[in-house]
């Protein structure tokens, strides 16, 4: 009989409050080191689960009881751990926040890594989940001549002020790498091979705020997105043939729809996180079939870095 996967976390910020309930509620065993008790026991909705945890001295032997690790740090950080993990015989299933790494062409020489050393792993793109997914599979099966998308909001770090990653390009933030990521990985798995154009602002040539960009393929209609994460208005808003056809999804954000499954409490910043659901489908995909992962994985970093090649500053407005 397999040994029963036991996991460990690095990361105590959205590897707390997001994928440890995510893997608990899947059955899996988890083993963090003691500094994170006070991150768990500390948010109501988490404290729960703190006599479900196997409690370890430090990171080392956390690690040496796991057989999978999540890995929910920064993008140069998570890189880092993520080629130390490579090399780690008793780590056989990673999952990794999005992006992979700070570049396209690092999160490449990663994923090359892990396939050349047989370990199996997922990547935090959730999208791919959501319940809007579904109905844009089936419009794009029945034909249509266009969309477009639009997703609008005001990130913490603009409005807060923070000079913090998620702000920057180079640390695998902004508009494009840290939030369009997610739509790059769903439209790479739709079949989008090539963009017609990409262009990025922000308030310094450091960052991206806002990203707009038509994607196209041999099979596919367009598909034109605007991501705008210095916004007054919030908005996830999917229509199809142009901004003034039909609406297929109409919601405040992309997980907005998800329909939780479970019972949790409220604390003091409201339930528990969204995504937590989403991210159980996510750890219960390692069950599924590898088939058609790793020509995924290799079709995303594709066209992430075509992306990147083409994409043209412009001024913000």
């Amino acid at each position: 009989m397999p040994e029963a996967p036991v996991f460990t976390i690095l990361g105590s910020g959205f590897g707390m409050y997001g994928y440890l309930p995510a893997l608990i509620e899947c059955g899996i065993k988890v083993a963090l080191p003691e500094r994170y008790r006070a991150v768990v026991g500390g948010r109501s909705e988490l404290a729960k689960y703190l006599p479900e945890v196997t409690w370890c001295a430090d990171r080392d032997e956390a690690l040496a009881r796991a057989t999978g690790a999540v890995v929910a740090l920064r993008p140069a950080d998570q890189a880092d751990w993520m080629a130390r993990l490579v090399e780690t015989p008793g780590i056989r299933d990673l999952i990794l926040e999005k992006p992979v790494a700070p570049t396209p062409q690092l999160a490449a020489q990663l994923v090359e890594a892990f396939e050349r050393t047989g370990k199996r792993y997922r990547v935090g793109y959730t999208f791919r989940f959501l319940p809007w997914a579904e109905p844009l599979r089936a419009i794009l099966a029945e034909g249509v001549d266009g969309l477009s998308l639009d997703w609008s909001f005001m990130a913490h770090h603009y409005r807060a002020d923070l000079d913090n990653w998620k702000r920057f390009d180079a640390s695998g933030g902004g508009a494009l790498r840290f939030y369009g990521i997610h739509l790059i990985a769903l439209l790479a798995e739709l079949g989008y091979d090539d963009v017609s154009s990409s262009a990025v602002a922000g308030p310094s040539d450091a960052e991206t705020a806002s990203w707009e960009a038509v994607f196209t393929a041999k099979a596919l209609p367009p598909f034109a997105l605007r991501v705008d994460s210095r916004a007054t208005q919030t908005c996830f808003r999917l229509t199809a043939d142009g901004r003034g056809g039909p609406v297929i999804v109409d919601q405040l954000d992309p997980f907005a729809s998800v329909n939780q499954v479970s019972v949790n409490a409220r604390d003091a910043r409201g339930t528990r996180d969204s995504r937590v659901d989403v991210l159980a489908r996510l750890c219960r995909s390692l069950d599924e079939d590898d088939a058609d992962h790793a020509s995924r994985q290799r079709a995303i970093v594709a066209l992430w870095t075509r992306i990147e090649a083409v994409s043209r500053r412009v001024s913000a407005t």
